[in-house]
Formats: C-alpha cells, structure tokens, sequence
C-alpha cells in the first residue's frame, strides 16, 4: 500500500563499511530539521566489515510512533540489497541503483527503475567513498525534497574537517539529486518541509536516558561496553566535563556494579548500564546494592540471549531475569521505558525512587529503544523534580532523633514501619558508617546478623518497601480507545508500544478499535490496574517480545486473569505495525 503524500519510507542498504547508518541519520536530521516527524531504524549484524546493513527512514508531517512494513524507495549501495529487500517495495515504489552494480532488467517491473552511477558520480566529486552521499541525494530528487537542507546537513557532519571535505559531498548530492530527478520527476511520493512545525528533537534510546540521568543530577556514571549499552557510556563520557559528572569506563562489569554501589553509600547519584550478559556479572553486587540499601539505578537493555546471543539484535526476554536476579530476597523496582519520552521521564524517576525507597532500581530497554532514533517535543525540565527521601546530608545526626536509637545512637538500618531508615552521609557528625554485604543489626554490625530475630526484622523491613514503592511508582498507561468500548484490549510493555499504537491507528481506519494498556511498572507488578483493565475489555491479548510469554506469566500470576490470546517474536526483530493488526484481525 503506497503511503500518503506527507509520507515517506526509505530503505538504504549495503555493505558495513558503506557508510549506510551515517548517511541514513544526515537524511533523518535533514527532514527534521525541516520540520517533519522521523522514526528510523538500523539493522546490521555483530560483525567489524562486511555483512548486510541497513538504515529504515520513515518521515512524515503525522507523528511517527515505529518503523513500518513497506517501503516506497529502495536505495540499493548492493545487488544484495536488492535480492533481500524488493519484496518489501510497494508497486511503483523506487529502486535507487548502480547500473554497475547490476542490470536494470533485474529489478522487479512492479517497481521504478532509478539508475543512478553512484561510483562514477562519487569519483567525480572527490572519491568513492562518498557512494553514499550520492544516493542520499538521489532520494531526495525522487521524492523532490530540497537539496538545501541536506547540504546544512552535510556541513554540520564535517564541521570538524577542511571545508573542501562538505562541499564535496555537496557535489556528490546535487549529482545525485540530478540524476534521479531526470529518471523519475514524476514519483507519487512527493515530500515537503513542513514551516511553521514545531522544533524537536532527534534522539535514539540511550540519549534520552543519558539526558534524563543529567538532569536528575546523576553524580557518577560507571560501565563496561556492551551493545547495546554503550552508546550510553560514550554519551556520559561527552558531557561529562560539562555537566560535572564522574564517568568511568571500568575494567569489566563487576568492577561497575561495585563502584555505583559506593557511590551511592557517598551520597552521589549514580548509575550503570549494560545488557543481559554483562547483568549477570553484576548480579552478586546487584544483591549488595539489595541488603546494603544502596540508591542505584541500573541500566539494562536487552539483546537476544542466551551468552553472547545476538549482540546487534533486540528482545524483551530479560524480564523474569531482572524481577529475580540476585541471591535472597530483597526489593527492587522494575521499569520499562516504551520510547524515548519515556526513556527520558522514567530515568530521572528512577533516581527519586531509588532514593526513596533506597533499593536498586532497573531500567530494562532493548536494542530497538537504544539504538534507534525518533523526533520527540523538546524534554520538559520543568517537570523534573529531584527527591532525595531520607537524607541527612550535612550536620549533626543528634538533631535528627528519628535516625537515633534509645540510646542516642544513630541507627542506620533502624525498622521503621514503611522499611526505610534514615540515610546519614559519611561526614555526618555523630553518624557511625558501617556498609557490608552481610546481614546486619540496626547498627550495620553483621556480626548479628545473623541472630534469627534480626534476620527476620531487617529482611521484613527491607521488604516492607515493595508496599511503599506501589504509591509512587509510576502507574500503567493507556492509548486508543477505552477499554469498554474497545473490540480487543492489548497488554504489553516496553518497546512493543510503539508499534502497538501504529496499529491501532491502522485498525482504527478501518473500524476496529484497539485500547492499549503499557506495564510501565514491571516491578512491583500493577496486579489490580491490569486486571480492571482486562476485565473491562470485550477480549483481551498479550503482545511481547520473548518467546515463553514472560509478561503474560506475571499477568496469570499476579492479576489472576488469562488473556484470549497471545502474540510473541523472538527472531531479534521488533514487532511491526502491521504484524499486530494481522494478529488482531486474526483474532477478532
């Protein structure tokens, strides 16, 4: 089905090594700048050269909320991407090629041919390496977008090298621009700036969460790389002189865990990040974030496992792992970023409920929120607010009697009814520091710890803060039509909202109304908001990115109920749009 007008989606595909992700972005910044919403997403395996890339652009004068199935321009740097991807062109969508590359004959006569000598044209203005620039420019002369704005682009990605380098690459657009233009002026998807559209911004999954990590005031920012974490830790370490934050790219994940743990006990707020693997090297210091109380926030975003898995890949299957993860029992809060407004809110919510609660508090996101890219309206500071909780930060501890014993002791795992004591920072006059793994008295002392009376008050009272962490965590959130009136309600969390929304809005057009229900929370899971919402809808299905149904076990489990039907993928790919309207109409 072709899009409308105001609509284009392009797919830039080739080899690693081709530039396909930096010359897809100058094109995504390019429209956005212009005005239009964008939604991009990369494809590529874990390898250093070669193998397939691609870059999936979707622009649109509508907000954009996921990638979507089809393609109307298919801008080939390889006979490969060819082969792989013509299915997905619409009738009379575009194939941009080389006619070295390949024949024209060869391309599906469904399709419009647009050849275009990208390596001839690319030698001509300087070098081959610039292959990419000239399909880049070819696009835009499909869908008879200025080139203007692509050659601000063009100067803004090589400001930091000699003039000459952008307007090569300038030249190198125009003769693509040209070509394509003359072998196709009359393509049915014709794009415009759109003037007078609000700014936003263009950011992938780990910017948002780093900008939600400054703005909560993180103090320290520790981790070792893991795709798809470490875009994050390359963010931190940019802004890092800029917004004061200590940033440390440790030896390993274990050595990460264990510094944010001190951190904290120091009164910073801090944070790491990592993906499933490198969670599981952090888990035993994740247990003495649990029983040392720390205020943590982690960082983890999930990539097809088991081990090293698929490492460039996305998946919702570390669900039941960060819900249990650890030795023992202690409280923990579990939350599901959907995009990249919700990467940037939840993040410094996350902060203020580590704090509150003092209890490690996870972040769990995939591939699909981190690596790729969406237009969002520019980031409300106002509404972030910073809550430290049970803070004794400076002073004498002897002016806080509720932090104090009978005796006039400070008591920093003293049993309080709602499991949270008062937090002295070291340099507290009167407040006696003792931090360990080990179970421990009031005091800290863990030499009785292990005193079953003990044992039993400080594991109570630590679990006593799941009860206090219902009130404040943020609540589930709903999109499409009410419940009550809905044809089918759909249960999801992270990522799959995206997609889930697209699909309502595709169903909606054609009379089937879809309500939608994200588990923001996973962790304490919203038991009675889940089952009202099931129960209030005519039938109902869980739609998630794993392949045992982990969120639908938490559904069964907690909230008591059974949906009518299910939806899982589990090949490394996010949902589509269309893959869950197929599904809804399936089961309707």
């Amino acid at each position: 089905m072709p899009a409308t007008p105001a609509e284009l989606r392009v797919r830039i595909g080739g080899e690693a090594g081709f530039g396909i992700k930096a010359a897809g972005q100058m094109l995504a910044r390019t429209f956005a700048h212009e005005g239009l919403e964008v939604f991009d997403l990369t494809e590529y395996p874990s390898l250093i050269r070669g193998g397939h890339n691609t870059y999936l652009l979707r622009a649109s004068t509508e907000p954009v909320y996921s990638h979507v199935e089809p393609v109307d321009v298919l801008a080939c740097l390889n006979r490969e991407t060819l082969d792989r991807h013509h299915a997905e062109v619409v009738d009379g969508g575009a194939v941009i090629f080389d006619p070295d590359d390949f024949d024209a004959a060869t391309v599906p006569q469904r399709l419009r041919s647009v050849p275009v000598p990208l390596t001839a044209m690319a030698r001509e203005a300087g070098g081959k390496i610039m292959r990419n620039t000239v399909a880049l420019g070819a696009v835009l002369g499909v869908v008879g977008f200025p080139l203007d704005p692509l050659g601000d682009s063009l100067r803004q990605q090589f400001a930091r090298k000699a003039p000459e380098v952008a307007e090569s690459n300038i030249a190198a657009a125009r003769a693509g621009y040209d070509a394509a233009r003359a072998a196709c002026p009359d393509f049915f998807v014709q794009l415009s700036p759109a003037p007078g559209a609000p700014p936003r911004l263009l950011v992938d999954g780990n910017e948002a969460i780093g900008l939600g990590a400054l703005a909560a005031g993180i103090g320290f920012y520790a981790a070792y790389p893991m795709t798809p974490a470490s875009s994050l830790l390359h963010f931190m370490a940019a802004h890092e002189k800029s917004a004061g934050v200590v940033v440390k790219h440790t030896e390993d994940e274990i050595a990460a865990m264990n510094m944010v743990v001190g951190a904290a006990f120091g009164g910073t707020r801090a944070m790491c990040a990592t993906s499933g693997g490198g969670f599981a090297l952090m888990v035993e210091a994740f247990g003495m974030a649990g029983v040392s109380e720390s205020a943590v926030v982690v960082g983890v975003f999930t990539r097809p496992g088991p081990a090293t898995g698929m490492p460039t890949w996305t998946e919702q299957s570390d669900l039941r792992y960060v819900i249990h993860a650890a030795q023992g029992e202690f409280p923990r809060v579990v939350l599901a970023p959907g995009d990249r407004e919700d990467a940037f809110r939840l993040t410094w919510q996350a902060f203020n409920l580590a704090d509150q609660l003092q209890t490690p508090v996870v972040i769990l996101g995939d591939s699909y929120l981190s690596d790729n890219r969406q237009t969002v309206p520019f980031f409300d500071l106002d509404e972030v607010t910073v809550e430290r909780g049970k803070l004794i930060a400076e002073g004498d501890v002897a002016d806080h009697p509720e932090a104090l014993g009978p005796d006039g002791v400070y008591l920093r795992y003293k049993v309080t009814e709602d499991g949270v004591s008062w937090r002295a920072l070291p340099g507290v006059r009167g407040a006696r520091q003792l931090a360990n793994s080990y179970e421990h008295d009031e005091r800290g002392f863990g030499a009785l710890g292990e005193e079953a009376a003990v044992r039993l008050a400080q594991n109570e009272k630590r679990m006593r803060k799941l009860e206090l962490a219902r009130a404040i965590v943020p609540p589930p959130a709903r999109f499409g039509s009410p419940p009550e009136e809905a044809d089918i309600g759909i249960v999801l969390f992270g990522t799959t909202k995206g997609p889930a929304r697209e699909a309502a809005r595709m169903l909606a057009r054609e009379g089937v109304r879809v309500a939608i229900l994200q588990v923001v929370t996973l962790w304490p899971f919203p038991a009675e908001e889940v089952a009202a919402f099931m129960d209030a809808a005519r039938r109902t299905a869980v739609v998630e990115g794993n392949l045992t149904g982990q969120l639908e076990s938490l559904v069964r489990e907690h909230a008591l109920r059974e949906p009518d039907a299910r939806l899982h993928r589990y090949d490394g790919r996010p949902f589509s749009p269309e893959q869950i309207a197929r599904f809804v109409k399936e089961v309707l």
